[in-house]
């Protein structure tokens, strides 16, 4: 039978459907900074290594674009290319022939580049030793018009300033219909200043000079500057019982492997002579490094924290939450978000160069079914990061566990959870800062201003967080004796440094403050005017002689119980109840302006209305913000497990909803609609009462609650009163800690606890409440009989020992189920977020 050989090459219709191809703008001039960075690499190996690695990008502005004029132009200062590497660069399909270190292949990523870009490309190209530069065009619909793959290498004369680099060029947009118009106006209406960012973090280890390519990239005459993570000093710690110091910044240096792998398709030989593939014998050892860094930032954020992966310099991935902070369960295949957990802010952040491990064509991301990946990730952080679900015996200390253990939790200020405090003088601890002030101080780390560029400043409030200001003594104008801040006269000279005029018309001279008649002339200094007046707690009027309200005995002045200035002061803020920068998109199209939702836990029942049962919440209105005040104590939630954020949710679906009166009655813009968007926006997977997570908050509050009653008054007593089963228990607890029996007795004042069960620490709790109260584990003051009287102070301390009590049951009730039901998880969930937000 005869044979022919049939042509199958492809026509240019190809090179066309290439460029229909997603990409962002960025990454089509990624792919032109890569491929001169290539360029730079290859002179290097060659022994030509440029003693400038600069690569200039000009844009064309949208008023240009606009008229169809400008051009794109990326230049390089690299040694030049000559014909044939010229047309490896536009064939498509062509990859070099080094697999492992070129961050551009030109081939099919240069085509769809450039094609995306524009209709014309043009490359020039000049060599050191020649004495004329190389011009080839690429004129797409020309090609297709003759239907063949050829073009032109022209010898022009070297441009002015051209010694030796390459210039690629693209003109000509897409016109109106064509699939790839507009693509170019992207690229022209981004704001310069926020394009050159965006190279600056993508390529930062190369621009800062961390990585063995550093290079200079100017983008329309200005510098694009790396970007720098705003991370923790790796000499900044926290410890935790089970791991001891835990640095907030890990450096990681580890080699996997090494495989020998074919220099055309990077197939591993796995010990044969040749490649498996392609038949080819030509090889490279290839090491399996993992390097860079894993860290802390310095303030947590709604979506800036995670890992920047990278490769050859370049990241390929930045702020990478998944790979890292999503469990797949091995078995069933079901994914859990792992952190954060607590709410919706993250500060694990990092810089992990992965050279070895494969990427898609178009370096998007790295190919995640590979081995390599898969070490990879295994290293950095094992499998699960909830120690709930560790195999027994195990330890996950990979990198990123270790920081999940020491700093998922932003709850103590101050040295304790490593975050910026300021010290609350009314409520004698440490509190968040104002995220105002963390943004001052970024803004000025990104200034690279002294003592914020480094973490010296950040740090002093962290140290300073609770520790109580120094108190001010002011100096009296008259003597400069420094007084106490509150002294009305000077003890150096007996000046009034505290007065006012007296109330008598002849006399007006200076008295104290506090004087309540003139010693000069005698005058009363109290006068009262008594007129009718409403109580503000039952809207009863009453007559001015009354002091008390007639209708329902408060004093006047008393304001209304459910005043939120009056709810603030008996309440403190819970962050991971609120929300920030909330953004709905309505009906018509138009998004909402941002809204923030303040939370605060309030210490007592919130009464509304008198006579009236009490409500769960109370909603304070601003623009842009919603100060919502919750007792999560009420019954429709401690009762019937409905969760605050849901109740939350709905007070911002309601402000929306009246906000836009416009939309009332269209399809869609109903409470209800609003309220599931901003429910799954602002609090997500926090709504989702997870069976582990709660059963691991709960042993982290059983933990903070131990450390803190150790010394605790009655301990010794409470010992003496241990039943026989929890001395049993206790016992086999310390042996399996590895605790001599013998040291038992020096325990006995309180250092037995740690090794107590949960429902033991709970009984502890229900005989001697008293010295929990008042800043040793719970916030709250004990309720005082001197204050209130025996009859009221005791009815306060019952309820209040009994809220506690139940919820404390409920918790150590949970860690006995393994599988326990939705309702008491939910239940459980209440009591430990209650219980958590009163820790002093």
């Amino acid at each position: 039978m005869a044979h022919k050989l049939l042509d199958i090459t492809p026509t240019p219709d190809v090179l066309v459907a290439l460029t229909r191809t997603p990409i962002s703008p960025l990454d089509a001039l990624s792919e032109l900074i890569d491929n001169a960075i290539d360029s730079f690499h290859a002179a290097e190996i060659a022994g030509e290594a440029s003693p400038v690695r600069h690569v200039v990008i000009e844009v064309p502005g949208l008023s240009k674009v606009e008229r169809g004029e400008g051009v794109i132009r990326v230049r390089d200062t690299g040694p030049g290319l000559s014909e044939q590497h010229i047309a490896n660069a536009m064939r498509a399909g062509y990859t070099s022939k080094n697999h492992f270190d070129n961050l551009g292949l030109f081939g099919m990523g240069f085509n769809i580049a450039t094609g995306k870009l524009g209709k014309v490309t043009q490359v020039i190209s000049a060599r050191a030793g020649d004495a004329h530069a190389i011009r080839v065009t690429l004129d797409l619909p020309e090609l297709v018009r003759r239907g063949t793959f050829e073009v032109t290498a022209e010898e022009i004369e070297k441009p002015a300033g051209l010694e030796h680099g390459t210039i690629v060029e693209i003109r000509g947009w897409w016109p109106n219909g064509d699939a790839n118009h507009g693509f170019i106006r992207e690229v022209a209406r981004m704001p310069k200043a926020t394009l050159r960012d965006r190279i600056g973090r993508r390529y930062a280890t190369m621009l800062r000079g961390d990585s063995e390519r550093d290079i200079r990239v100017t983008l329309n005459g200005e510098l694009c500057r790396a970007f720098e993570h705003c991370v923790w000093s790796e000499k900044r710690f926290v410890e935790r019982s089970k791991y001891g110091k835990i640095p907030a910044l890990i450096r990681i240096d580890e080699e996997l492997g090494r495989s020998r792998r074919c220099l055309y398709d990077g197939v591993d030989f796995r010990g044969a002579e040749i490649c498996p593939r392609c038949g080819r014998a030509e090889s490279r050892e290839i090491p399996q490094r993992v390097h860079g860094w894993i860290g802390i930032q310095r303030f947590d954020d709604k979506d800036d924290y995670g890992i920047d992966l990278v490769r050859n310099g370049r990241a390929i991935r930045t702020n990478e939450k998944e790979a890292f902070f999503v469990h797949v369960d091995p078995v069933t295949g079901k994914t859990e978000r792992e952190y954060p957990i607590d709410g919706q802010y993250g500060r694990i952040i990092g810089e992990i160069h992965l050279d070895h491990v494969p990427v898609d064509f178009q370096k998007q991301n790295f190919q995640t079914a590979t081995e390599e990946w898969a070490s990879a990730i295994a290293l950095l952080r094992q499998g699960s990061l909830l120690p709930s679900k560790w195999p027994e015996g195990h330890i996950n200390d990979s990198p990123i566990s270790l920081l999940y253990q020491g700093y998922r939790r932003v709850r103590n200020f101050g040295r304790a959870d490593m975050y910026m405090g300021v010290y609350n003088s009314a409520k004698q601890k440490a509190e968040r800062i104002p995220r105002d002030v963390e943004k001052d101080f970024y803004q000025k780390f990104l200034q690279r201003q002294p003592g914020y560029y480094d973490d010296a400043r950040w740090w002093d409030l962290v140290e300073q967080a609770n520790e109580p200001p120094i108190e001010e003594l002011p100096e009296c104008p008259a003597c400069a004796f420094q007084n106490l801040k509150d002294a009305e006269t000077c003890v150096g000279c007996g000046v009034v440094l505290i007065g006012r005029s007296c109330l008598n018309a002849d006399c007006r001279r200076i008295i104290l403050r506090s004087e309540t008649s003139c010693p000069h002339c005698g005058a009363d200094q109290n006068p009262e005017v008594r007129f009718p007046w409403r109580c503000a707690v039952c809207q009863a009027d009453n007559k001015p002689a009354q002091d008390r309200c007639g209708t329902c005995g408060s004093p006047e002045g008393t304001p209304h119980p459910a005043d939120t200035d009056v709810l603030r002061q008996r309440s403190e803020i819970l962050p991971s109840l609120g929300a920030s920068s909330l953004v709905v998109t309505l009906g018509n199209g138009k998004q909402t302006s941002p809204l923030d939702v303040i939370v605060h836990t309030v210490y007592q029942p919130i009464i509304a209305a008198y006579r009236r049962p009490p409500v769960p919440l109370v909603t304070e209105i601003r623009p842009g913000v919603l100060t919502v005040f919750v007792d999560l104590t009420h019954p429709i939630f401690a009762s019937s497990g409905l969760r605050a954020e849901y109740l939350i949710a709905a007070e911002a679906a309601q402000y929306i909803y009246q906000l836009h009166p416009e939309m009332h009655g269209k399809p869609g813009h109903t409470v209800a609609v609003l309220t599931t968007e901003l429910l799954m926006q602002g609090w997500g997977e926090a709504v989702t009462d997870n069976p582990d997570t709660v059963r691991e908050d709960i042993r982290q509050l059983f933990s903070d609650i131990i450390g803190r009653i150790l010394d605790a008054p009655n301990a010794s007593d409470f010992y003496d009163e241990l039943p026989e089963a929890d001395q049993l228990a206790m016992a086999k607890e310390m042996i399996s800690a590895g605790v001599d029996l013998a040291e038992l007795g020096t325990l006995k004042n309180g250092g037995y606890l740690k090794y107590c069960s949960r429902d033991a620490i709970t009984d502890f709790f229900g005989k001697y409440p008293i010295s929990w109260y008042g800043g040793r584990v719970w916030s709250d003051p004990w309720p005082s009989e001197a204050e209130l009287g025996t009859v009221v102070a005791g009815k306060l301390q019952d309820d209040l020992r009994l809220k506690y009590l139940r919820c404390l049951q409920d918790c150590a009730s949970y860690l006995r189920y393994e599988q326990p039901e939705q309702l008491l998880v939910i239940r459980a969930r209440a009591a430990v977020q209650f219980l958590s937000s009163k820790l002093s």
